[in-house]
């Protein structure tokens, strides 16, 4: 997958196994692999979230669902998503399943901008100095 990623000149590998990914590999060719929830989270503005909350709720038919009942239940697989956008309607959201993946990103960039990482706090996070105040989100595994 990684020499897909490079033929392609990517930056990101978006996936729900970060850590199938050897950190080696992702420094050598200045890539960050990243797990898809927190990819949103960092990366999605408000009106990105809830156009893509209203577009689940329109095809949504077995059983139909409204915008907020939608973002209640992405909480399950989404808990960082959610949580980056608590209050955009008026419900919280189902806790996360049990299962989340504790490594949520691995790599040498940013996940918000590209910039190489630096730092043990930079490379846990997947965010490069100027981004780390988004830290805010929940807990966020080791790279």
């Amino acid at each position: 997958m990684i020499a897909d990623a490079v033929r392609a000149d990517a930056q990101y590998l978006v996936t729900t196994d970060v850590d199938d990914f050897a950190i080696e590999d992702l420094h050598a060719h200045e890539m960050c692999a990243v797990n898809p929830d927190y990819f949103m989270a960092l990366r999605f503005s408000e009106h990105a979230y809830r156009e893509g909350v209203r577009t689940l709720a329109e095809v949504a038919k077995n059983p139909p669902r409204s915008e907020a009942e939608v973002h209640r239940m992405l909480g399950r697989r989404h808990p960082n998503l959610v949580g980056r956008f608590a209050d955009a309607y008026e419900t919280s959201a189902v806790p996360a399943d049990d299962d989340q993946p504790r490594v949520l990103v691995r790599g040498a960039v940013c996940v918000r901008c590209a910039a190489k990482l630096a730092g043990d706090e930079g490379l846990r996070l997947g965010l490069c100095t100027r981004h780390l105040p988004l830290r805010g989100m929940s807990s966020v595994g080791k790279a």
